[in-house]
């Protein structure tokens, strides 16, 4: 029978609402939990072995202190974070000590629990099998000193061992919070403004409560280098990500070195904010309205005389429409903002200057 994903180690006061969980992860196999009532002694305890670590910490007030003791200390870590709820200031705080990933109220029989410790588990193995391979190679490195082996063979052993040490120590210093899923208590610019002021660099993966709704934030050094969404990118890309309902996101970390990028996108990241929060709250002004994306739509030609006057917003609209027919063609290949699409198309039905076209197979 397959045993438990991987071995955690519970630190420091644990409320009976955690304890509770942990205990029917174990009973299901998931996890083998051991508890440890002090981080301090826990640190300061000499590593027994070689082996990765899987830790886990409450949010709770005595969390900074924990985090800040684990830092220091000898072991090697990966650091999850469990709570009922989680601030911005929780979540910088996580991403400024390098924990692996956030537990954000879960259930006792959690999906996304699940998933977060399979893939701590997995790294763990992985580091795992980075350090033997040190080990075997300085190994192999001493055994061929003690021979007297050709200097030159030894000096290109030496090298790879140097190369593969370094790619360690990256690893070890990037990897360590390479997959943080952040509060989900969170909006959108509180995400991006957290990532900004910590000049973080990676990836921000948003996915909202519909099908189809995902995207991702690419960052170098707290600044937006691409979004994607569907086929739309950039900023109309973002500002679409901020009308998603009960976002959920995920940041995956890289090292600025190794991260290439294009050209950054030129808007201060509050500005950014502030102009995605506005369009938010049009969109929920006009929600029950909007149409579906799959709806077509068309030109009603005789709704237009010489008194017709449409504004801006309506008569670009209106020409797209006119081209593209279909709501989310519409969206995705005007440059306008989608809120301004919306508004235009909610408009232009209620002057009855566009219609519903009705599909072949449903015509009277």
């Amino acid at each position: 029978m397959q045993g438990p994903l991987c071995e955690v180690i519970a630190l420091g006061e644990v409320s009976s609402w955690a304890k509770q969980l942990l205990n029917h992860w174990q009973s299901e196999d998931l996890i083998q939990v051991s508890y440890e009532s002090s981080v301090a002694s826990f640190c300061n305890r000499t590593p027994s072995s070689q082996t990765v670590q899987i830790v886990v910490l409450e949010n709770g007030p005595a969390c900074k202190t924990g985090l800040s003791l684990l830092q220091s200390s000898p072991h090697d870590l990966l650091i999850i974070l469990m709570g009922q709820s989680f601030t911005k200031e929780d979540c910088s705080l996580a991403l400024e000590n390098k924990v692996f990933g956030l537990i954000e109220n879960p259930q006792l029989s959690d999906k996304r629990a699940h998933d977060l410790l399979a893939r701590a588990a997995e790294m763990r193995s992985q580091k795992s099998q980075l350090a033997h391979l040190i080990r075997s190679l300085k190994g192999l490195v001493l055994q061929s000193e003690s021979k007297n082996s050709d200097p030159e063979m030894i000096s290109e052993m030496k090298t790879g061992l140097g190369k593969v040490e370094k790619l360690v120590h990256q690893s070890n210093t990037h990897s360590g919070s390479s997959i943080l899923p952040l509060a989900q208590s969170q909006g959108l610019g509180d995400v991006l403004l957290t990532l900004s002021e910590l000049e973080r660099t990676g990836t921000l993966w948003v996915r909202g409560a519909k099908s189809g709704q995902e995207g991702k934030i690419d960052f170098l050094q707290g600044k937006i280098t691409f979004a994607e969404t569907g086929s739309v990118q950039q900023l109309k890309a973002i500002y679409r990500m901020f009308s998603w309902d009960s976002p959920r996101f995920l940041f995956n970390r890289k090292a600025p070195e190794s991260y290439e990028s294009g050209q950054l996108i030129p808007i201060e990241m509050s500005l950014l904010v502030q102009e995605g929060e506005k369009q938010t709250q049009r969109f929920k002004q006009i929600q029950k309205q909007v149409p579906p994306l799959e709806l077509k739509v068309d030109f009603v030609a005789q709704s237009l005389n010489d008194k017709t006057s449409l504004s801006p917003n309506d008569f670009h609209t209106l020409i797209q429409v006119v081209e593209y027919h279909y709501v989310s063609d519409i969206l995705d290949y005007s440059e306008k903002w989608d809120v301004d699409l919306f508004e235009g198309l909610i408009s232009l039905k209620k002057s009855g200057h566009i219609k519903v076209m009705v599909p072949a197979s449903q015509a009277v």
